[in-house]
């Protein structure tokens, strides 16, 4: 039996109906004030999600203006019961269809990356029950990189109700590691989703091959310059797992990291010689600046850990070959007709135009793996506490 944190929830709903129906009865006698009622509910989130589940569809532009103050008021959550209430407010205000509330679940999205999951799922569903507007189908696909599980399956399948087609080679290989993060459903969704952007069904006649996996191979083939679309995988060689820095930084421990010990550990990691952070450090890589404003936990300990899963457009790493034989790979930029190679170990080589005989695109990062190994946990902690610290 597979348990997992919505089964936690409908499982203690289920446990605390006496409460529930003593409050569902006291909202059905006052239907006026079913959004004061869920106000009041909010400290109790088993009453609350149970309320919710009882408004209409159609709600007034009074009660949509409560549950978005209600909203924009809550805190991170620090229980399941949490957590499925404000997913749950997200879900009602896209519902409900009336423009200002699909702007807030919009500006939830850009603005509060733990709850980008959320809001895509709230406006996937609305995608699905209602219409598709071209503003919904740009956050969708801006959504692929985050979502997993059944989310990703649901987001998989309303992108395919669009009329909206991806052309981009990196969406197409956001839909297929989507996919593989969704199951053998999520799977079947994303291959039918790149037959709809592409117009292409592949069949190769082989019964025990899955239609992702004839994407991936499709995809790799198409564009051997990009990373392949497979999932990333932790190094035998590696100190600690993904999945391990992942638990630690969401945890107790992990979350008190102390900034100020976090910026010694910026310049004892390397981070220093190829990002920017604040007023500190190289602009070749990706700015750090405001880094936890833009993206959730996972993505920038992702993009640490495997620094070759996701390379952007402005950052692709290219090996540059002399015409005297010399061999550069690492990160261009260009100054007063020269290429600056900005390489893994952090330092720049320096040449000029006319002495570059080839130059190929690698899908391997200019970032080098394995950066956290020789930090201990707690400089771990603190260097992303350093990331997260808006005084910085």
């Amino acid at each position: 039996m597979v348990w997992n944190a919505q089964a936690t929830v409908s499982f203690l709903l289920v446990i605390a109906t006496p409460i529930l129906v003593a409050a569902q009865d006291q909202a059905k006698e006052s239907p006026e004030r079913d959004t004061s009622a869920i106000v009041a509910a909010a400290g109790e989130p088993f009453v609350a999600i149970a309320l919710l589940r009882e408004l209409p569809r159609q709600l007034g532009a009074t009660d949509l203006v409560e549950l978005q103050h209600l909203d924009r008021n809550l805190e991170a959550p620090t229980t399941e019961a949490e957590r499925e209430f404000a997913r749950e407010l997200l879900l009602v205000l896209a519902r409900s269809s009336e423009l200002r509330s699909l702007g807030y679940v919009h500006q939830v999205f850009e603005t509060v990356p733990w709850r980008r999951q959320d809001a895509a799922r709230a406006i996937a569903e609305f995608a699905i029950d209602q219409r598709r507007r071209a503003a919904d189908w740009r956050l969708l696909v801006r959504s692929l990189p985050v979502v997993d599980d059944d989310d990703a399956r649901v987001i998989l399948q309303s992108l395919q109700m669009f009329p909206q087609r991806g052309t981009k080679p990196h969406w197409l290989r956001e839909v297929i590691l989507a996919g593989l993060r969704s199951g053998d459903v999520g799977k079947s969704e994303a291959a039918k989703l790149l037959s709809h952007w592409t117009g292409s069904q592949l069949h190769d006649g082989d019964p025990t091959k899955g239609p992702l996996s004839q994407w991936q191979a499709w995809f790799d083939e198409k564009y051997p310059e990009l990373p392949e679309p497979i999932l990333p995988v932790d190094s035998p060689t590696s100190r600690y797992t993904y999945a391990k820095l992942l638990t630690f930084l969401g945890g107790e421990r992990g979350a008190k990291g102390d900034p100020q010990s976090g910026a010694n550990v910026f310049e004892k990691a390397q981070c220093i010689k190829c990002h920017r952070f604040g007023a500190r450090g190289e602009a070749m890589g990706p700015d750090l600046t405001n880094v936890r404003q833009r993206f959730q936990l996972k993505q920038i300990l992702e993009a640490t850990v495997f620094p070759s899963q996701s390379i952007t457009d402005q950052h692709e790493t290219t090996t540059i070959v002399t015409t005297d034989g010399q061999i550069f790979s690492g990160v261009l930029a260009a100054a007063d007709g020269k290429i600056v190679v900005l390489q893994a170990n952090g330092n720049k080589a320096i040449v000029d135009r006319r002495d570059i005989e080839e130059a190929l695109p690698s899908r391997k990062s200019a970032m080098p793996d394995g950066l956290l190994d020789p930090l201990s946990l707690d400089e771990i902690a603190d260097l992303f506490a350093y990331m997260r610290d808006r005084q910085q």
